[in-house]
């Protein structure tokens, strides 16, 4: 159930990739999670005109709000993301899950995944896999689950030594050759079975986050203009 609040009149952003920058907008937000997610630690806040924080879950609870409501801005993919990146800079942005082994850390949530991509035809000897955010749904108990929308992708850069670096990204946004004359970097970490992935502050890609739920102000959800209706 949506909580109405007939005092807010949210104004969505104009341009292709933008910020939350509207605190009616915010609020909406808020009271969706609030409402539809309330075993999610809501970290989410509006300062200075923006709204603060990100990690894995709340981005797809983002992304369930928006494909919901206001269905032509959805949250960003990293393939979005390097359209611009001056735009990011100092800051760090939700958009994927590597998914490496069933072993390791948040090994019940790799466990959980997989046993819906198997489904799907994936094995373990796909691995490591790459899985958009956005396409993704969370459960009453803040499981991921795959829709329709899922992309997903096995993807060699995520098992690279960490610190690699790269400048040609793939279809995904994803690192698709080694470059040591950039100064963009991967940082991996193989011993993690799922692992949040979002682009940093120095346009460098983490691929190593075994906390997925850690958020701090620096983080920002960023949506993405993709069309529908209301």
């Amino acid at each position: 159930m949506r909580i109405e609040d007939s005092s807010l009149n949210p104004v969505l952003p104009t341009s292709d990739l933008a910020y939350v920058e509207d605190k009616d907008l915010f609020k909406e937000i808020r009271n969706y999670i609030k409402s539809e997610h309330n075993k999610l630690e809501n970290k989410l806040i509006f300062k200075d005109g923006v709204m603060k924080h990100s990690n894995a879950p709340l981005a797809v609870a983002v992304d369930m709000f928006f494909k919901k409501y206001y269905p032509e801005y959805r949250i960003s993919t990293q393939r979005d993301l390097e359209a611009n990146l001056p735009m990011f800079k100092g800051f760090y942005i939700d958009t994927g899950l590597a998914l490496r082994n069933l072993t390791g850390a948040n090994k019940e949530q790799a466990e959980y995944l997989f046993e819906q991509l198997k489904k799907r035809g994936v094995k373990i000897e796909d691995f490591p896999l790459w899985i958009n955010l956005r396409g993704l749904e969370l459960d009453k108990n803040l499981n991921f689950n795959l829709t329709d929308e899922a992309v997903y992708s096995t993807q060699p850069s995520l098992n690279w030594k960490n610190g690699t670096h790269y400048s040609i990204t793939n279809e995904l946004g994803l690192p698709k050759e080694e470059d040591t004359s950039s100064s963009r970097s991967i940082w991996t970490d193989l011993n993690y079975a799922l692992s949040r992935c979002y682009l940093g502050r120095d346009s460098d890609l983490g691929a190593c986050g075994s906390v997925l739920a850690s958020s701090y102000d620096g983080g920002r959800v960023v949506l993405k203009k993709v069309g529908g209706n209301k």
